[in-house]
Parts: structure tokens; C-alpha cells; sequence
């Protein structure tokens, strides 16, 4: 059995102006396993106010310019529909999205036994030379292989087919009566095999072991398929391959023909097929189950990045964006690289891979809270251009002053998915070794949640650290996933023991995967934005590979004026407790704004921190939330520019600065609430335009790696090899630069 996956990747044209408040779409169609482009194909696009189609040309791509922001339907067609997906296109920013499609959904194809032939190697092979293709531009081999272990064997394979619909297997909206067992439900049950996983569903009854009767029939009144083709019986997959099993008991449609059962779908996991090892199972005289995929699925979810668009200064005179310091996605990039694993392109978040390192040796004055360098240097995937970078230093905790005491609430996910060693196991070892360096006077609450919620330790003071240990040490993984529940609850325990006297803080532990109770990302948001600015901050820590969901805890740490980190390992965790900044805020609300002079620049882009823009009138504006720093803290901004006079320069924003003129080539602004005061304060810097431009080989290298990673339509001429080049340069000066020279190495294209 084969598949395609055409991968759809939303952007736009390098350095395209657009008009106030549009977007542009460029989609591209590739070949899963070569990563040819897929030629030929037809694209539409439609919303409430537009329609529109094109064709995939022979690169692979098709160009929509001048969209609206707003809603828009995706529609990939060879002769029927393939695929459709719904996305949102964001004003002067770009969304790159995957979208996979199965071949089941293509052209009816009919298999039959007295045109194939199993082969010596246990593969089955057309008896003529002659072969079908899928798309007349793009021929795909075919071949398929059976497992013994299968109930399929080649004595009674009669026909297979694969099977095509313009609707799904199964039209949840029809009134079909149908059941869905999710991977997430699947996780949960003692057994996994099909069988077992069909007898949850009302009116299905195990005869025999794996025969089934749906509502009384007899077991060969079922029909069963396996990923769009039509099976016997209920094949033995291991439990590894399976995504999701539909039961469809009655008011089963036409296009099944006369079934006299019922109708069970098994859908596989969304694999990344380059990610598998090359092995394929034959027919052999073993029964045994064959070794289940290696561990390289991957249902690590990440909030989509609208990649931020090249801009004039004269239509979009303001960068406006909020600044923190989270560094999840540089630990999360790091470890999927050691391990061999595809990144996701959205779990590479570029602002945060570049605060991962240092650029700059920056001094704050004394009584001053921060410090501001702007640097202008070469760009290595553009000649033409340049970068600026804003760089921003946090004052140190000051050594003549005490730190306040903690009152720390510990909220730790102890459902079934945590009970990996990676994940619950490290977390206890970490939380005891944090509780070992406190002070006497520090309270520690634990608040747990898997199906329920429980709080197996009031607040306690660090005096009595044995019962601390002992609370921790008893958790054990089991059940779903109330995170909700858990949140709640550990605000009501951060809320009783509250003194404004403390360093008052949530420390979240978790996968992120939250599956009972209020679960959406907007659910989640807007009860966290009701706690946020009551003086209790929130860290959150993930864990783990697979289900990972990094989109959670953005979402947790960026509304509840907090930080959050990917932990792998003990030492990982020792080093984010170990430093200050993280668990000790100083600035609040933290905001940047950022001004090119449009005598001098016609175009810039701002890279990375699209979940931080902010509107222009929000810089000014104390309700708006910007981001939280802490004691010791620096952050970078980067912008890419295109030097050039911008038109109509005489505009508004001229006309507002007037000392904006040959001798600046940017103005920055600075605002922040330091953490004992309710008022902000705002600082200014500008950028002289006779700076020298410095080459700060480091910054260049974390961008192009990140640009690389994400496959970035904004990477100019740089390629894999360049970036191995611009590697081999550079020497680096401590572990975390090494870490950034090996990767690069270990990562290919």
C-alpha cells in the first residue's frame, strides 16, 4: 500500500509590499517521500468576499496575492477533491502549514488477485510489466507487503481495493450511527487490539477472540478497512500504528454496497514516513507480532507562526511587540536534532532561539532597571541587506539585598501520560533537588491533576523538607487529563497562602496535554488573563517527546505573566531554577517599539515574535499586556533591512519625528513596569546612521540555522551548505555555542 503526502506551505514572495492590512498565500505540493515538487494540481481558495483557483506549476508552487485577513478554505484537487483545510491569514504575516493527503481520497483503483502475484521476498507484484500511475505528471511505484501476523495471507487474498470518496469513510454529519475511538482513548484502554477497542462501542460483542458481531449479525457480516482498502477481518496491527478506529453500527451509506453488519474503519497515526526506519515485513513460517514503529511518531502540537512579513516604514511606521525570555523551543530543537527526529516547523520559534545565546556585553547604570545597545551588522543570507539588533540587559538581583521568600505552588500532571521516565519520574527528582536549596522560610503547596484534582500537600514551610520529599515521592501516574481542574486549583492554594511580601508562583509541570474539562487554547486563555496582574506569576515546564503540547503551555506562561521551558534532562531543570531571572521577576509588561527612518530604509522585517506584535496605540497603553522579565535577563530583537528610500516620505510618521532625519537610522522605544510599581516607565535610543557595521558571526549563524529549520521563505540564498560553512567559521566560546556548531552538523536537509 502506498501514500502521498502533498505538503502545503503558506507564504509569501521575498520583500512583496503589500497594501494596508493584506496577506498573500504561496502554496507548494511535494512528493512525501522524494520531496519533488507535484505538478498539475488544482488550488482554491475561497471566503466570505473571494474565490479564487490556480494551478501548481512545474516547481510545485501557486502564487495568491492581495488576500483579506480573514478565514479562507483550502481546497487541493486532482480529478475529484484530495484535501481541504480551513486557515487564517493574518495581516502583513504569513502562515506555513502542513497538510497531508491520502492517496484514498484520489482516483478509484482496483486490485485484483488474478493480475498479482506474491513474490519470493513475500512482496505482492504485478504478473505484466504494465502499472498504473496516481497523477500522470508524478508516477508512483507500487508495491505492497504482507505480515503473517496479519489475518490476511496470500492463500485467501481474493481482492483488494483502495477506495475513493469525496466524503469521508465515515460522514460524521450524516445519520450514519458511528463512534469514534480516538488515539487519545486508545491510550487509556488495558488492550489495544481492534477488537477490543470495537467492543467499547454499544451494540458490538466479541464472539470468538477477534471475531466481532455488531448488533447480532454474523461475523463475516462486517466489513473492515484499514486506511481507505478493504480488508478480511481484523488485521493484527501492532498497537503503535494505530490513530484512530471509527465503529459504524447502522444508517451505514450507499457507498459501502450491501453490508449486512457494520462497518470498521482504522485509520493509522499521522506518521512522518521519512522519519521510519527502511524495513519492510514479509511473509515468514513466525506468528509473531513484527516490532512496532520506532518511537519517531510525533503529536507534538505547536501554535502556528504567521512568519512576519517585510514592511515599508512608510506604511507601518511602528514594530510594536512585547519581549520575554522563554527558551523551550532552542531545548526542544536541541534534543529532536541528538535524536535523529524531524523538527516541526512551528516548534521553531525564532525570537526564543536567539535568546538562548549571548551577543552583547551590556552594563545597566546604577538606579537604572535596564540597558539598550542597537547594533547594525551584515547579513549572511542576503548580501543586500543588513541587520539591527535591539539588544536588552535587566539589571542584576542586588548583592546587598535579600531575596524575598517563595511561596511556590507546585501543580504536577500525574495522568497516564506522564508515567514515562522522561517525564514524571524527572520531575519529582527536580522539584526535591530545587526544595533542597531553599530557605527555611519558603512555603511549598502540591497540586496534582490527572482525571480529578488533588492537593496532597498544603502549604508547607521549607522547615520540614522531609514531608515535602515524601509528598513528592509518592505521585504516581494514572487516568486523563483535568488540567483546568489542576490550574483552578492551584490559584486557589497560590491565593490562600498569598503575602506581597513573597515571590508568589505557580511551577507547572507538565506534558501539556490537557483532555478533560476546558481544553482549548481560547478556554485557557481567557481564564488565565482573569488572574494575570495579581502579583502571582507562573512558570511552566514541559516534558517528554510525542505529545508534547507546546501550545498549552505558551498559551499558560504567556497570559499568566509567566516563562516557560522544554526539560529533557536533571541538569536541564537545575540550570533553569539555577538562574535567578526565572523565578524572580523584575519587569513587567515589558513592551518594544521599534522605527526605521524611511529615508534610508524602504523595507524591514521583524523576526520572530509573532505571537508578541502588539497594535501601535498598545505600546502607550498600561492595560495592554506585555511580556515579564527577570533579574539578570537579556533579550534580542533582530530585524532584517533593505537599505533605500522609502516613497512618500513626507508622511505622518515624518511628520511626528521630526529629528528623524539622515542622521538616525532607527528609534527605539522602551517601556516596562518595574515589579513594585503600577506605572510605567519609558525609555528612548536611536540608531545613528553612520554606525559601523559589525559582522557578529554568532547572530548570523542562530537566524540562518532557524530560517533553515523552518524553511523559511525569507532565507534569500542561503542553503544547507552555507550554513555548514558559516559553522565551520566560527569558534565558539562556550558549551551552549558548541551545542549550536554540533547541530548544525547533526541536522540535514
Amino acid at each position: 500500500m502506498f501514500r502521498v503526502f502533498i505538503f502545503a506551505l503558506f507564504c509569501i514572495t521575498h520583500l512583496s509590499s503589500l497594501s494596508q492590512g493584506k496577506g498573500s498565500l504561496k502554496i507548494q505540493c511535494v512528493h512525501y517521500k522524494s520531496n519533488a515538487p507535484l505538478s498539475g494540481l488544482l488550488v482554491e481558495i475561497s471566503s466570505d468576499s473571494i474565490n479564487d483557483s490556480g494551478i501548481i506549476n512545474s516547481n510545485g508552487e501557486v502564487l495568491f496575492s492581495d488576500l483579506d485577513p480573514g478565514n479562507y478554505e483550502i481546497v487541493v484537487c486532482d480529478v475529484d477533491q484530495l484535501s481541504k483545510a480551513r486557515i487564517f491569514i493574518q495581516s502583513k504575516q504569513l502562515l506555513q502549514y502542513t497538510m497531508p493527503i491520502d492517496t484514498a481520497n484520489a482516483t478509484l483503483r482496483e486490485i485484483r488477485s488474478d493480475r498479482y502475484e506474491v513474490s519470493p521476498n513475500g512482496q505482492l507484484e504485478e504478473k505484466n510489466s504494465q502499472s498504473d500511475v496516481i497523477f500522470d505528471h508524478q508516477p508512483i511505484h507500487q508495491s505492497f507487503t504482507i505480515n503473517q501476523s496479519s489475518n490476511i495471507s496470500s492463500q485467501n487474498l481474493e481482492e483488494i481495493y483502495i477506495i475513493a470518496y469525496k466524503q469521508p469513510l465515515i460522514d460524521l454529519g450524516s445519520s450514519a450511527q458511528v463512534r469514534t475511538v480516538t488515539r487519545e482513548d486508545i491510550q487509556q484502554l488495558p488492550r489495544r487490539s481492534i477488537s477490543k477497542i470495537a467492543t467499547t462501542v454499544g451494540g458490538v460483542n466479541e464472539i470468538n477472540e477477534g471475531e466481532l458481531s455488531i448488533r447480532g449479525t454474523r461475523v463475516d457480516a462486517n466489513m473492515f478497512f484499514i486506511d481507505g482498502v478493504k480488508v478480511r477481518g481484523a488485521s493484527q496491527l501492532p498497537k503503535s500504528y494505530l490513530g484512530e478506529v471509527q465503529v459504524l453500527t447502522g444508517g451505514i451509506p450507499a457507498n459501502y454496497g450491501d453490508v449486512l453488519g457494520g462497518v470498521i474503519n482504522v485509520r493509522s497515526r499521522n506518521i512522518n514516513m521519512r522519519a521510519l526506519p527502511r524495513t519492510s515485513y514479509t511473509i515468514t513460517d513466525k506468528k509473531e507480532e513484527p516490532e512496532p514503529f520506532a518511537p519517531v511518531v510525533n503529536y507534538d502540537h505547536f501554535i502556528p507562526i504567521y512568519e512576519n512579513q517585510f514592511l515599508s516604514p512608510m506604511d507601518h511606521p511602528h514594530a510594536t511587540f512585547g519581549l520575554d525570555v522563554d527558551q523551550a523551543a532552542w531545548s526542544y530543537v536541541k534534543s529532536m536534532a541528538r535524536k535523529g527526529f524531524p523538527i516541526k516547523r512551528d516548534a521553531v520559534k525564532m525570537e526564543e532561539m536567539i535568546n538562548a545565546f549571548s551577543y552583547q556585553e551590556i552594563s545597566v547604570p546604577e538606579k537604572e532597571w535596564a540597558n539598550v545597545k542597537i547594533e547594525r551588522s551584515a547579513c549572511s543570507w542576503n548580501k543586500d541587506h543588513e541587520l539591527v539588533s535591539v539588544h536588552l540587559k535587566v539589571r542584576d538581583y542586588p548583592k546587598d539585598r535579600k531575596r524575598k521568600p517563595h511561596n511556590f505552588v507546585f501543580l504536577i500532571d500525574v495522568s497516564g501520560s506522564m508515567s514515562s521516565m522522561d517525564k514524571l519520574p524527572l520531575v519529582v527528582q527536580g522539584l526535591k533537588d530545587l526544595v533542597n536549596k531553599l530557605r527555611p522560610e519558603d512555603r511549598i503547596s502540591i497540586v496534582t491533576y490527572a482525571s480529578g484534582t488533588g492537593v496532597p500537600l498544603p502549604s508547607t514551610t521549607c522547615e520540614n523538607k522531609r514531608k515535602i520529599f515524601k509528598a513528592l515521592e509518592d505521585l504516581s501516574a494514572g487516568g486523563s487529563t483535568n488540567g483546568m481542574g489542576g490550574v483552578q486549583q492551584a490559584y486557589h492554594q497560590a491565593e490562600l497562602y498569598f503575602d506581597s511580601t513573597y515571590n508568589n508562583r505557580i511551577i507547572l509541570a507538565t506534558d501539556g496535554d490537557f483532555n478533560v474539562g476546558v481544553n482549548s487554547i481560547g478556554g485557557l486563555e481567557k481564564y488565565i488573563s482573569t488572574k494575570r496582574g495579581q502579583g502571582i506569576y507562573l512558570t511552566a515546564l514541559g516534558f517528554g517527546m510525542g505529545n508534547y503540547k507546546n501550545s498549552t503551555l505558551e498559551t499558560l506562561a504567556k497570559r499568566g505573566d509567566g516563562n516557560h521551558f522544554y526539560i529533557e534532562t536533571r541538569s536541564e531543570m537545575e540550570s533553569v531554577f539555577a538562574d535567578p531571572g526565572n523565578l524572580n521577576n523584575a519587569l513587567r509588561d515589558v513592551k518594544l517599539d521599534v522605527q526605521f527612518n524611511p529615508r534610508l530604509i524602504s523595507d524591514y522585517r521583524l523576526i520572530g515574535y509573532e505571537n508578541r506584535l502588539l497594535k501601535p496605540q498598545d505600546f502607550e497603553d498600561d492595560t495592554k499586556d506585555g511580556g515579564e522579565l527577570g533579574y539578570g535577563h537579556e533579550v534580542t530583537a533582530v530585524f532584517e533591512i533593505a537599505k533605500g528610500k522609502a516613497s512618500k516620505v513626507e508622511s505622518h510618521f515624518v511628520k511626528t519625528r521630526p529629528g528623524f532625519g539622515k542622521q538616525e537610522l532607527a528609534f527605539v522605544k522602551l517601556r516596562y513596569k518595574p515589579l513594585e510599581q503600577n506605572s510605567s516607565l519609558e525609555k528612548r535610543y536611536s540608531l545613528p546612521s553612520d554606525q559601523e557595521v559589525r559582522s557578529n558571526e554568532l547572530l548570523n549563524l542562530v537566524v540562518a540555522f532557524g530560517l533553515e529549520l523552518r524553511d523559511s521563505a525569507f532565507k534569500g540564498d542561503l542553503s544547507h551548505k552555507l550554513l555548514v560553512e558559516l559553522a565551520k567559521e566560527y569558534n565558539p566560546k562556550n558549551d551552549e555555542e558548541k551545542d549550536l556548531v554540533e547541530l548544525i552538523g547533526l541536522v540535514s536537509p
